[in-house]
């Protein structure tokens, strides 16, 4: 993927390949969720599920409000989706990644604390040379001041070329993390030790 730039240009590709990263993610946690010492417990639980329960549980959830299970069919279809939240919980982009990330912050919150700042870090990758040389544009980065061309060639050079964008991207993420927190160089961020952090991506 990195070293022909024809499948980076490729429009279709990325997402092929983000598709099967997902259909891998899933059915891994599906496999280790119903192992054979599990296996019919989770298929009671698929087989059993009352079908009119389910449907007023999602009638109820609808406009966003929470829902505390009251009968026994309403119990087993929380208890089920659970069960898929366990399977889909590493699955990038999917509502029980997300579910599970607020649930590490929280664990996080309550093992070092509140945290002591917050910030959005958004790299401009059109103007950077850094992300147009990862793009494939000639460049040439030893200079202090690199010709980067005019606004629509650099647009052009980074729409075509996505995965060159999110390898700068990345760069750039990991670059603030070890230069700012510290990490990685064992010694003290710009703020002083790092004792935790927590990072998502939008």
């Amino acid at each position: 993927l990195y070293g022909d730039r024809r499948f980076q240009k490729d429009r279709s590709y990325v997402y092929v390949a983000y598709s099967h990263s997902q259909i891998r993610a899933s059915t891994t946690g599906g496999y280790l969720l119903t192992r054979k010492s599990n296996f019919v417990n989770v298929a009671d639980k698929v087989l059993s599920i009352d079908k009119e329960a389910l449907d007023r549980l999602i009638n109820s959830t609808k406009d966003g409000s929470y829902v505390t299970p009251q009968t026994d069919g309403e119990k087993r279809c929380f208890e089920l989706m659970t069960l898929i939240d366990h399977a889909s919980g590493n699955v990038g982009g999917s509502s029980a990644r997300k579910k599970h990330q607020r649930s590490e912050i929280k664990s996080l919150i309550y093992l070092k604390g509140v945290p002591c700042f917050f910030f959005t870090f958004a790299p401009a990758d059109t103007k950077n040379p850094i992300c147009l040389s990862y793009c494939g544009e000639q460049i040439d980065l030893s200079t202090v001041s690199p010709r980067t061309g005019s606004d629509s060639e650099r647009f052009r050079a980074i729409a075509q070329n996505p995965v060159g964008a999110a390898r700068f991207f990345d760069r750039m993420v990991n670059s603030l993390v070890n230069v700012m927190l510290g990490l990685g160089y064992n010694r003290d961020g710009l703020f002083g030790q790092t004792s935790a952090y927590y990072g998502t991506v939008e």
